[in-house]
């Protein structure tokens, strides 16, 4: 069955799909890192969509959709195109994920599939629930036999307790190699400047709690002074220095910015 517009899809139905029926109605089928990835065209609002498959499962939450890409609507090969360099990029091998690290965007992109991606690989209770009082009692039921994975945030079956366990395993690479690296001056310049655009330092108000908070645990001062936060963190002079120098490039790189647009207008 290759025509899908003769349903109506909506974003539950497309995320219900199995591989076999993903497979049916599948243009192309292509392999990314391990992961299969079946191009479908559902029409409607989602239109030309990558849904992505590892070890039998839906990876739903790498799915991407011509809807979220109107620039390129009704481009079928560019929209292959942008599949496939985003995919690249969002998806990892565990070999990749335990092998070196190269920047602090890899980590994060890495720390985003151990955490989203690499679970749905299993069947598993998420630790987040919104519901009636009826319905937490018998979700408490439910997982009171099952085992929590804290780097997943849910709950898995008894019997995948290995999956479970490699996923730790994972997780613990990671971070070790990431531990690594910020003795690094410049790759903790790279990772402060990271967060520093994530959380719209120039315009927040607790910046400087809201970035160094991503490296540590710490306790807000009233003044967002960030003075106090490396001490709390213990980050010698060498980590201080590449904190400021991070902020001198993202300020230098905002007038840049600024004065790109104003030469625009």
């Amino acid at each position: 069955m290759k025509n899908s517009e003769n349903r109506a899809w909506d974003i539950h139905g497309i995320e219900a799909l199995t591989e076999r029926e993903a497979q049916a109605l599948a243009l192309e089928t292509i392999t990314i890192k391990g992961h299969s990835i079946y191009f479908v065209d559902f029409g409607g609002y989602f239109k030309y969509s990558a849904l992505v498959f590892a070890e039998g499962k839906h990876i739903y939450h790498a799915n991407d959709y011509e809807l979220h890409h109107t620039c390129l609507n009704g481009n079928h090969e560019a929209l292959k195109v942008r599949y496939i360099e985003t995919l690249n990029k969002k998806l990892w091998t565990e070999e990749e994920l335990t092998g070196p690290l190269h920047s602090y965007a890899e980590f994060k992109a890495k720390e985003y599939y151990i955490h989203n991606l690499y679970p749905q690989r299993r069947d598993h209770i998420s630790i987040w629930f919104y519901g009636s009082e009826e319905e937490r009692a018998a979700r408490q039921e439910k997982i009171k036999s099952m085992i929590y994975c804290p780097f997943a945030f849910a709950f898995f079956l008894p019997e995948d307790r290995d999956f479970v366990s490699r996923m730790e395993t994972l997780y613990n690479v990671l971070h070790a190699a990431r531990n690594a690296m910020e003795n690094d001056p410049e790759y903790l310049k790279t990772a402060i400047l990271h967060e520093m655009y994530n959380h719209e330092y120039g315009i927040n108000w607790q910046g400087n709690w809201d970035v160094l908070g991503c490296f540590g645990s710490i306790k807000y001062n009233e003044n967002d002074n960030p003075e106090p936060y490396f001490d709390q963190l213990k980050w010698p002079q060498a980590k201080r220095a590449a904190f400021w120098a991070a902020r001198s490039q993202y300020y230098k790189e905002q007038r840049e910015r600024e004065e790109r647009e104003d030469a625009a207008c």
